[in-house]
């Protein structure tokens, strides 16, 4: 048997590695053989080429579209209807889905274009109704007389009530709101909401009182001790009874609306709704003096038949 060498193993025999190839200098740019020039002249000629083509595209007038859209012809009455003029004043009773002045795609379909039409022009609007409320609307004839409305419209002097159908059972017969009210942006505009004096709110009073109730709803009368934009809805919304068919301030966001909530007697029959664009407020009397005479006057505007529709029943008060 043949002996094994003691100890590690011998190591392999390596060859050396192969010699390094000799580095050459790189050539040095004789001057003048470089491209970069030329490439910046020829991005420089696109450049000024492009420019060109953008000045001549911009220089075509730009033709634009016909709008086919024309508003639909009304006949100013139904717009409103003319309840009392003289020299000085004019008072008339709004349909609801029209606004007071003249904007956007009601130019020619508003109060003010509707009284031009029946030949009174000029007029100035003292109070401003909902688009979607209906009911009395007074506009001046004159400088004097506006000045004279105003400070009677922002005195106690002035009456102003207004009927509204709530949504809910409301609790008890009647009640006072006094939540304060302001405009907070919300990025393309500006929303009213209920705001505290601190946060910029406004003091706004609200008195209610049950009329009657019927089919899961609450019928109203409010007098309205401040001219808040849009109060009688927010104060509503605010106490958990919203107007009928208020789609901007009756459920905010991520908020389920109360008829979901709450299981109404009656609220699964068929019964009588509003048009979409038009809410369950009516501003059917107002009580101030004459801006001249002084004289104590009372204007009112009967409940639209819609309206009176929500709710079967005489619209009489709850004993």
């Amino acid at each position: 048997m043949p002996l094994m060498p003691f100890g590690p193993p011998p190591k392999p025999e390596l060859f050396p590695p192969p010699p390094k190839p000799e580095r050459k200098a790189e050539p040095v740019a004789k001057p003048g053989t470089s491209h970069v020039a030329e490439e910046e002249q020829r991005i420089d000629a696109e450049r000024s080429e492009l420019r060109a083509s953008r000045k001549q595209v911009a220089a075509v007038p730009r033709q634009r579209r016909k709008r086919n859209h024309e508003e639909p012809h009304h006949n100013p009455t139904d717009i409103c209807r003319v309840i009392y003029s003289d020299t000085e004043m004019v008072v008339v009773d709004k349909s609801a889905g029209y606004p007071v002045n003249p904007t956007g795609a009601f130019a020619q379909r508003s109060v003010v274009r509707s009284l031009h039409a029946q030949g009174f022009d000029p007029v100035f609007p003292i109070n401003l109704l909902d688009t979607e409320a209906s009911g009395l609307v007074i506009l001046s004839r004159s400088a004097a007389a506006a000045k004279a409305l105003r400070w009677n419209w922002r005195s106690a002097l002035c009456v102003r009530t207004y009927v509204a159908v709530v949504q809910g059972d409301i609790a008890g017969t009647k009640g006072r709101i006094s939540h304060a009210i302001g405009a907070v942006s919300t990025g393309t505009g500006l929303r009213h909401q209920t705001l505290t004096v601190e946060e910029g709110g406004r003091s706004a009073i609200t008195e209610w009182k049950l009329l009657s109730r019927a089919r899961g709803m609450s019928r109203l009368e409010l007098v309205m001790k401040s001219g808040r934009c849009h109060q009688a809805r927010i104060h509503l919304a605010a106490l958990g009874h919203p107007v009928v068919g208020d789609r901007l301030h009756g459920r905010s966001l991520g908020e389920v609306p109360l008829d979901v909530l709450v299981d109404i007697p009656g609220k699964h029959l068929d019964g009588n709704s509003l048009p979409r664009g038009q809410i369950a407020l009516h501003f059917y009397r107002i009580a101030m003096p004459h801006p001249i005479t002084q004289q104590p006057m009372r204007w009112t505007a009967p409940v639209p038949r819609l309206m009176v529709a929500l709710m079967p029943g005489p619209w009489t008060d709850a004993e």
